[in-house]
C-alpha cells in the first residue's frame, strides 16, 4: 500500500496527528510504502489500541470551479 500524506483528504488537519502513518513517522518526507508483510502486524497493534489508525482518505480529483476542501468528512476507520 502506498500512502502519500499530501494525497490525502485530511493533509495538515488536526487529523493528522492521530494517524498511524503520522505516530509511525512523524510526519514522513514523501510517500511510504507499507508492504503485505508490515500490513498486518500494524492491523494488529492498531487493533488492540497500541496504534492509531490509518486515516488516509484519497482527496478527490480536482474540478474545475470547485475549490479543493483541505479536511474533509469523517476519518477512514481500515487499519493500515
Amino acid at each position: 500500500m502506498r500512502i502519500d500524506c499530501t494525497e490525502c483528504a485530511m493533509y495538515q488537519s488536526e487529523h493528522c496527528d492521530d494517524c498511524l502513518v503520522t505516530a509511525l513517522l512523524h510526519p514522513p518526507n514523501g510517500a511510504v510504502e507499507i508492504d503485505d508483510v508490515m500490513e498486518p502486524p500494524l492491523v494488529a497493534l492498531s487493533g488492540a489500541g497500541l496504534l492509531p489508525v490509518l486515516k488516509f482518505q484519497s482527496r478527490p480529483p480536482d474540478r474545475p470551479g470547485v475549490p479543493a476542501s483541505g479536511s474533509g468528512g469523517v476519518a477512514d476507520e481500515r487499519s493500515a
